[in-house]
Formats: C-alpha cells, sequence, structure tokens
C-alpha cells in the first residue's frame, strides 16, 4: 500500500490487470516489427541458397518482410486505439 497526502491508498486490482494486459500488447507490437523483418531475411537467404540466384531473393523477402511488419504494426496499433477509445 502507497501512502498518499497522509492517507494509504489500497491497489486497485482491475487497474493493475488492465496495464498488465496493455503492457503485453504493447510489448507483442514492439516484436512485430523486427520479428518479420528476421522471417523475410531467413527465408530470402534459404531460397537464395536452395535457387543459387544470390543476392535477390534475400533482397524481395527482406523487403515483404519490412512491408509485412510495418503492415501489422499499422493494424495492430489500430486496434489498440480502438480498445483503448471502448474501455
Amino acid at each position: 500500500m502507497g501512502k498518499v497526502a497522509g492517507r494509504y491508498m489500497k491497489p486497485d486490482k482491475q487497474f493493475g490487470k488492465l496495464n498488465y494486459r496493455k503492457l503485453a500488447v504493447l510489448s507483442s507490437l514492439v516484436l512485430m516489427l523486427p520479428s518479420s523483418i528476421a522471417v523475410g531475411l531467413f527465408l530470402g537467404y534459404l531460397l537464395d541458397k536452395l535457387f543459387g540466384c544470390q543476392p535477390w531473393l534475400l533482397l524481395v523477402f527482406t523487403i515483404l518482410g519490412i512491408i509485412s511488419g510495418f503492415y501489422s504494426l499499422i493494424k495492430g496499433l489500430n486496434k489498440f486505439k480502438d480498445n483503448e477509445k471502448d474501455g
């Protein structure tokens, strides 16, 4: 319990749960962009090794990973913003 202006505050359980939920959603949003880029890099690298056309598939899949990451990030941020308005 924290002390504010001579009074003790009781922890608000609902407030704490909402903060942890928001933190979880935001942390997943933070990981969307780098993970999409990493998947694009990995797939491009493997396909380049398989077909022997370096570095073209690596570049194409990296760009697709970046586009996919930004799309997912924007979509997730809009969903988070809509949830903020509702609740």
